[in-house]
């Protein structure tokens, strides 16, 4: 089941801890155990989830990252606790659901007693959870927890022009600050953005301008 599930939900490959700009990545590296990640929609939670997988990977460590969790039972989380990282994205998805709740605070405990690490990530800070299972609740508020990084337009600029570097195409910050000005500012959209000049520069065979941006994106 496990071996299915990593084959089902493959990781991004532009989705290293070093192209997450922000502190969080070097603080996630250094945990273990039951971690919380919390932060805003399009705030970076899914890249570093699939980031930290990248890295225990590349060190020889077996990992499964889980993400649309409402789409699957609650039973698939039965017995992954003997995979050294478990990533479990956007809990909020689920966390509402009595058996989902039951099923996570089981997970939790497993782990424990396994020695190995589960990451969850949360839309929400762990002030703003209201669990009817009180147990898991007190296991939540136990865990260690780490929020994303707030970006400023620059460091945002950064993120914009290093993804595109990533897939193999240059942008100059005229274009990277027309794309910024353009549209909306969560990171997750932008991401997409420049996954469409990706397919776009590919499909037109042109260099990155804003003429160009404009005609791709329609912005």
């Amino acid at each position: 089941m496990t071996r299915q599930l990593a084959l089902k939900f493959r990781l991004d490959d532009h989705t290293r801890l070093e192209d997450y700009v922000g502190e969080a990545g070097s603080k996630l590296v250094h945990l273990s155990g039951f971690v919380y990640l919390s932060g805003s929609k399009g705030s970076g939670k899914s890249h570093l989830l699939q980031g930290i997988c990248h890295r225990a990977v590349s060190e020889g460590l077996s990992t499964l990252y889980l993400p649309a969790l409402s789409i699957l039972e609650p039973e698939v989380l039965e017995g992954l606790e003997q995979v050294d990282l478990i990533c479990l994205d956007d809990i909020d998805d689920v966390l509402a659901l009595a058996d989902w709740q039951r099923a996570l605070f089981h997970l939790i405990n497993a782990v424990k007693d396994a020695g190995n690490t589960l990451i969850v990530s949360s839309s929400h800070p762990v002030s703003a959870l209201k669990l009817e299972l009180g147990d898991l609740d007190s296991r939540i508020k136990g865990a260690y927890l780490l929020s994303t990084d707030l970006l400023d337009d620059e460091q945002k600029l950064e993120v914009i022009g290093h993804k595109a570097r990533r897939r193999g195409f240059d942008m100059s910050q005229d274009v990277c600050r027309f794309i910024l000005g353009r549209s909306r500012r969560d990171m997750h959209h932008l991401a997409r953005l420049v996954d469409q000049l990706d397919e776009e520069t590919l499909r037109r065979q042109k260099k990155v301008t804003i003429p160009f941006v404009k005609a791709a994106l329609g912005l």
